[in-house]
């Protein structure tokens, strides 16, 4: 059985999937991060329209395995970018293509975002891996 939440974590996703492309849009026009990693913010977006559209449109079923696996998708690639930054600035490196000292609080601050929405789409995954299924029960 679909839990309520699953609702709310789809529609929450499509929110910050909106919120992240539009900031990495423009941050890929201010300080020109090369195509490569604006293409895997890209995937990720793709990945969280895909989750949060198929969670909506197969109620009563669920597809909170997939907003987990796009959850988690995020927290991989924003802990290499919250991190990288926080290596480069303890070997006092300038920061990539000169961007603003507000990036790494404001990447930071997502990725605790993005890890505690990740521990709810993992949980409500668990919790629909272990419901029996409507053809066997």
């Amino acid at each position: 059985m679909r839990h309520r939440s699953e609702t709310w974590l789809a529609w929450f996703s499509l929110f910050a999937t909106t919120i992240h492309f539009t900031l990495e849009t423009w941050y890929h026009m201010v300080w020109g991060q090369p195509l490569q990693a604006l293409l895997v913010d890209y995937i990720s977006v793709a990945l969280m329209i895909f989750g949060a559209v198929t969670s909506l449109r197969i109620r009563p079923r669920s597809a909170a395995g997939l907003l987990a696996a796009a959850w988690t998708y995020n927290l991989g690639f924003g802990w290499r970018s919250a991190f990288g930054r926080l290596e480069a600035l303890e070997r006092g490196a300038a920061p990539v293509n000169g961007e603003a000292s507000f990036v790494l609080p404001i990447v930071a601050a997502s990725l605790m975002i993005v890890a505690i929405v990740m521990v709810w789409a993992l949980f409500l995954a668990w919790r629909q891996a272990l419901s029996p299924s409507p053809a066997n029960g």
